[in-house]
């Protein structure tokens, strides 16, 4: 009898639940989670299987906490009952059936009903509500550019996080990983609300602004053309950690990438970083850093290498 082999997506994805698992975040996701995932079908099965033999045999143990099978079985008897309303919900908060949706190293141009252009990012998930007197993005994931037409009777914002960002002029870029947003403004101005904040933040061309859970930063100088630089197909780095580098590179990257060593993170990085061969571009870094990139399948592995670099 033949075995059926395991869903290269599904074995990307069981990688990815592994390297959260022992990321050591607090926003790290639960074991259970992982093993109710694990039950979802046979192909699901088999791909963390698969998984957890790659992750083994590069001498990780997997640190499965005590119980967590006994309770697999408790968790597959609620799987019926919150299946439905929970994926629902997932789906609703996530933009999982998002209008826009682009997928790994995907660069996308929209023009919207209205006449304003919208550029996406790889991995970017926003829905579109143009009816009425309305002209709302609801960005859920990703990045995004819009230039905006004018339209003095609809005012255009983008929902991101908890903030609204209302277009007072033209041209800005939003970024959004998890709950936290940073926009940057091209051309005019844009005003930024706050859910729950009665201030509002108007920032000016050549300027950003961050926010999270906790509110936003004041206001800050850019450089424009490095913080748009994914327009063109590059990512611009100065001084800025390995981890935000990685974490912006794997919109580009197939598979999964898997910092042996959390203090590898917080090390600077800069330079210009083309889209189009990732694989060549991590290895670049091993020229600069201490650090040795190992590129398996649907994986790559950086550890720590402190040999002279040549």
């Amino acid at each position: 009898m033949t075995l059926e082999k395991p869903s290269p997506l599904l074995t990307e994805q069981a990688l990815q639940w592994l390297v959260d698992l022992h990321s050591g975040s607090p926003e790290a996701p639960t074991w259970d989670a992982y093993l109710l995932w694990c039950e979802t079908s046979p192909e699901h099965q088999r791909a963390a299987h698969a998984a957890e033999r790659l992750w083994e045999s590069l001498g990780s143990a997997l640190e499965r906490p005590p119980g967590s099978s006994r309770r697999l079985l408790q968790l597959g008897l609620v799987v019926a009952l919150s299946l439905a309303g929970g994926l629902s919900w997932q789906a609703e908060q996530h933009g999982w059936m998002a209008d826009q949706v682009t997928g790994l190293g995907e660069h996308r141009r929209v023009t919207l009903d209205d006449g304003s252009h919208l550029e996406l990012a790889p991995r970017t998930r926003v829905d579109i509500d143009m009816q009425g007197g309305r002209r709302v993005l609801h960005l859920y994931t990703g990045e995004l550019f819009v230039q905006v037409a004018p339209d003095t009777q609809r005012p255009f914002e983008v929902r991101a996080g908890r903030g609204s960002l209302r277009a007072l002029g033209t041209g800005f870029d939003v970024r959004r990983e998890g709950e936290q947003v940073r926009m940057v403004v091209t051309e005019h101005t844009v005003r930024v609300t706050l859910d729950g904040d009665p201030q509002t933040t108007d920032v000016e061309a050549g300027q950003a602004v961050q926010y999270g859970p906790d509110g936003h930063a004041r206001t800050q100088p850019v450089d424009v053309g490095t913080a748009t630089a994914w327009r063109r197909d590059k990512l611009v780095f100065n001084r800025q950690p390995l981890g935000e580098v990685l974490e912006q590179l794997g919109r580009y990257h197939r598979g999964v990438i898997w910092v042996r060593d959390n203090s590898l993170r917080d090390l600077p990085v800069t330079g210009i970083i083309a889209t189009d061969d990732t694989d060549a571009q991590l290895k670049l870094l091993q020229r600069t850093l201490p650090l040795r990139v190992r590129l398996l399948p649907w994986l790559t592995v950086i550890e720590r290498d402190d040999s002279p670099r040549q």
